[in-house]
């Protein structure tokens, strides 16, 4: 069926849901319809803008009744910005809206799941430890506009933690004043150290007054620790390149997270919201060592990172065997060094990628508990059936996207692991994403 004879259409409809992509859903005539700039409960005015197959996005024309939820934006770049989907609707409702986009995830793979309130730590803006502004030809910056290259040219963006206002605007009117172009400015801080790194991300390899930069920019910012520069010549979406250059100071910032201190290197894994990781790795550590005996206990950590999620675990209990696995050769190295600097001293970390093919160490094999928190791709199957067919008794699975935790999920509930409850955590307060947590059990036969 051809929808195109309703595009340009104007219509009056009431908004039913509010997708993590910030669009209300409605029907038109029976057809899915998508709006930009519509929360669930308004009743608005509409225009179609585009048809598909089988469903349609329009943009709002008129509210002609607010929703009970709509709220004024609290930040002033919330229309030109697509990165705060849920920024038109209160925060308590943004919670139950992550709540309910997890159990639809379930529901899609027939799985019964009983999904808990979303637990976070009160804070809604000021939580990311790390941005990444694009820098235009002219040396703008801000994040992309919705759909679009076009850079929204506003920065210190309201979800910005304190230690880094300032920085990326600075920096940009310095490259602009020296005439030096840029791909990305990249920013990462410790809330808990106050500790800032600063890296320039550049096609070219010359970054002249190099010196100048650096000695400029921790005058203005004295909680610079970190200057840095990436080479990334190649044309892609990614933006960090292989090649790292220091400029000034040291490669690494340091952070305390549950009472352990954390080296960081630019380009490993660290959790963007240090408050609400806290709270998701105190869980972890609980649901990882509910009903253990006393005793020496083996703790396997998958997509370890810095070593953060096994290493906080271990310094909870005595006598934990750690095993941590991670692809990047950094963070492996600052995992190592970290759980040494917390007293982990029976820990070892291995640099390997895990894939279909990823064979498990051997310590694994003996695990009391594993605990996988792999990037939003989720794992392979190869690797939950190598864990099934270990007959690992618990596996923790923290994960960043639901879909592809219910995918994963099912798979495991198909090798006999029964689950009881999704546990979420807002770690991406106004955007779309939201953390979750699951521990599924096996019996062995």
């Amino acid at each position: 069926m051809s929808l195109g004879k309703y595009k340009d259409k104007i219509f009056t409809v009431e908004v039913t849901d509010l997708n993590n992509l910030g669009y209300g859903v409605c029907r038109v005539d029976g057809i899915v319809t998508f709006v930009g700039g519509a929360v669930d409960g308004d009743k608005v005015k509409i225009k179609i803008i585009k048809t598909a197959r089988d469903y349609m996005v329009a943009r709002t024309e008129e509210i002609i009744e607010p929703s009970p939820y709509r709220i004024s934006p609290e930040c002033p770049a919330t229309r030109k910005c697509g990165g705060c989907v849920y920024g038109l609707v209160s925060y308590e409702h943004e919670l139950e809206l992550k709540r309910r986009y997890i159990e639809g995830a379930m529901r899609k793979h027939r799985l019964e799941a009983f999904v808990a309130p979303v637990v976070s730590d009160g804070r809604v803006w000021g939580w990311r430890n790390k941005v990444q502004y694009p820098v235009g030809e002219n040396w703008e910056i801000g994040y992309y506009r919705r759909h679009t290259h076009e850079i929204s040219g506003i920065a210190d963006c309201g979800l910005e933690a304190a230690p880094l206002r300032g920085i990326a605007p600075f920096v940009a009117q310095w490259l602009k004043a020296h005439k030096l172009p840029a791909r990305h400015i990249y920013l990462r801080c410790g809330e808990g150290t106050g500790e800032v790194m600063v890296c320039v991300v550049t096609r070219a390899e010359s970054f002249p007054y190099a010196d100048e930069f650096a000695a400029e920019l921790v005058k203005r910012f004295p909680a610079v620790v970190s200057v840095m520069q990436n080479i990334n010549p190649k044309d892609t979406n990614v933006i960090l390149g292989e090649k790292w250059r220091l400029i000034w100071g040291r490669e690494y910032i340091e952070d305390l997270l549950c009472g352990c201190r954390f080296k960081i290197a630019p380009q490993a894994f660290y959790q963007v919201n240090r408050g609400c990781a806290e709270l998701l790795y105190r869980r972890a550590a609980e649901l990882a060592f509910d009903g253990a005996c006393e005793g020496r206990f083996v703790l396997a950590d998958l997509y370890c990172g810095v070593g953060t999620i096994g290493i906080c675990a271990a310094s909870m209990r005595q006598e934990v065997k750690l095993v941590g696995v991670e692809v990047t050769p950094e963070a492996v190295e600052n995992a190592a060094y970290n759980a040494k600097k917390n007293g982990i001293d029976d820990a070892d970390f291995i640099c390997a990628e895990i894939g279909d093919d990823f064979r498990l160490p051997e310590a694994v094999y003996t695990a009391d508990a594993v605990i996988v928190d792999p990037p939003r791709k989720g794992l392979a199957g190869g690797l939950i059936n190598t864990l099934a067919d270990a007959e690992v008794r618990k596996v923790v699975y923290v994960s960043c996207n639901p879909d592809t935790l219910a995918r994963d999920i099912a798979l495991f509930a198909q090798r006999g692991y029964r689950f009881e409850a999704i546990e979420p955590f807002d770690m991406f307060p106004r955007t779309g994403h939201v953390e979750s947590i699951v521990m599924m059990s096996k019996e062995h036969i």
